[in-house]
């Protein structure tokens, strides 16, 4: 009887082995494996970032290599490495940027946001290699929950390395890489699920807040993916707008009203004063008081306040860095910015006129007499050289002496160069806010 019941409970202990759920990280692996293998996808999404909202479709096709990106106001066509731009108005663009540079630069953004949304784990495996065992899993009738229980290091880790990767602040199209003394991570929560019978990732949901150089960044993200292997074929446009001619292909296009491309024109000049305001002359108060009405007064404080601090930040952080190495002290170059910043604010300009085809293309012309940044530079450097020669300066002083001949010639700027035109790009997002995609545009009115 003994030898009886022992074999009877070692009977059942093996079948509610056979009935346990697989690890965690087991059930990553499966998931990551069959997200490599895909052939298609569909995809909703609803970004938050700032108090800013995006939400839309997605459909990718992994065999032909083809995406589709809708926004409701655009809608955004990937066909290998050539992009294309539909308008809500039914234009079909195969340039949407006024340079080449332009281009390239919303191109490079777009693929990021792409890559990251249609393969999301791919997205974190790049990042922390060791991420499926990081990871706490419940059961449910039809799927797995997990949700990540990185420890305090892991969190700052993969945090730093998601903003590194997928966040792009401009001074013009440069990209500044990030130093860990200036970010700190504030929340972090990651969560997916996974169909139980197929083990394929059904949502995702991140919130993650950080600080970069004090100033807070919000966002919130939530995919839900369905049709895994099963979505419709993409069908790829027809071009109505070359990337040769500003006008469309066919002359059989819908314009906007009237009373719309006023709206769109006024709203445009008023966002590029304000921003100029914000960045060049680092001046809040003025740019609040000329960014449009479609801003919320919280909305054009906020506005204000990131734009004029992130232009002076970026500043000092791209010349800490190009300064790596050197003898120069980081109050030498605070001292250099504050230069700049006054030098820029001797400049003037004027906002010409407008001109809108739709919410994604309004052109504004804006007249600049700027600083000779060039002349300063080559002051700066025939100084040099003499000090050098007479033997008044080492070469180990040569980068200290630098920084301060440039601080007195910033201080002394008192001759503007003859003014010039620039067209700048500026669009306008679903919530009725503007963007300038990159400031070079009009940064190099101001910076000659």
């Amino acid at each position: 009887m003994k030898n009886y019941i022992f074999g009877a409970g070692f009977i059942i202990i093996l079948f509610l082995a056979g009935c346990s759920e697989p690890e965690a990280a087991e059930v990553l692996e499966e998931m990551e494996q069959l997200e490599q293998d895909m052939t298609s996808l569909d995809v909703k999404f609803e970004e938050n970032i700032e108090g800013e909202t995006l939400s839309g479709n997605g459909v990718f096709d992994f065999e032909k290599d083809i995406d589709y990106y809708n926004l409701g106001n655009f809608a955004l066509y990937r066909d290998n490495s050539d992009f294309l731009m539909e308008t809500a108005e039914g234009e079909v663009m195969e340039s949407f940027a006024t340079t080449t540079a332009d281009q390239e630069e919303l191109e490079h953004i777009f693929n990021n946001q792409l890559g990251r949304m249609k393969m999301p784990f791919a997205f974190f495996v790049s990042i922390d290699p060791d991420i499926h065992n990081k990871f706490d899993m419940e059961a449910r009738d039809e799927d797995y929950v997990l949700t990540y229980n990185g420890d305090e290091t892991d969190i700052e880790e993969l945090g730093r390395g998601i903003a590194e990767q997928t966040l792009r602040i401009t001074e013009g199209s440069e990209r500044v890489d990030f130093d860990p003394a200036d970010f700190d991570i504030d929340k972090f929560t990651l969560e997916m699920v996974i169909e139980k019978e197929t083990h394929h990732l059904q949502e995702m949901e991140q919130e993650f807040t950080y600080t970069f150089h004090d100033l807070t960044n919000d966002q919130n993200y939530l995919y839900t993916y369905s049709n895994h292997n099963d979505a419709e074929p993409i069908e790829i446009p027809a071009v109505t707008v070359t990337a040769e001619d500003t006008e469309p292909a066919d002359e059989e296009t819908t314009d906007i009203s009237e009373e719309e491309r006023e709206t769109l024109e006024t709203g445009a000049s008023d966002y590029l004063d304000a921003l100029i305001q914000a960045t060049v002359f680092q001046d809040a108060e003025a740019s609040i008081e000329r960014l449009p009405d479609t801003y919320s007064e919280e909305e054009k404080t906020t506005e204000a306040e990131t734009q004029r601090d992130m232009f002076k930040d970026i500043y000092i952080q791209n010349t800490e860095r190009n300064m790596q190495g050197t003898n120069v002290t980081e109050q030498e170059i605070i001292e250099l910015a504050d230069a700049v910043m006054y030098a820029l604010s001797t400049a003037d300009y004027e906002i010409v006129e407008a001109q809108a085809e739709s919410a994604d293309s309004i052109m504004v012309t804006v007249s600049i007499e700027g600083i000779s940044d060039t002349s300063i530079y080559q002051e700066v450097d025939q100084e040099l050289l003499e000090l050098i020669e007479n033997g008044d300066i080492t070469r180990e002083e040569v980068d200290s002496k630098t920084i301060e001949l440039l601080i007195e010639k910033y201080n002394a700027i008192d001759t503007l160069l003859p003014p010039v035109e620039l067209t700048v790009h500026v669009m306008q997002n679903p919530d009725g806010s503007y963007v300038v995609i990159a400031q070079d545009q009009y940064l190099a009115g101001f910076f000659q």
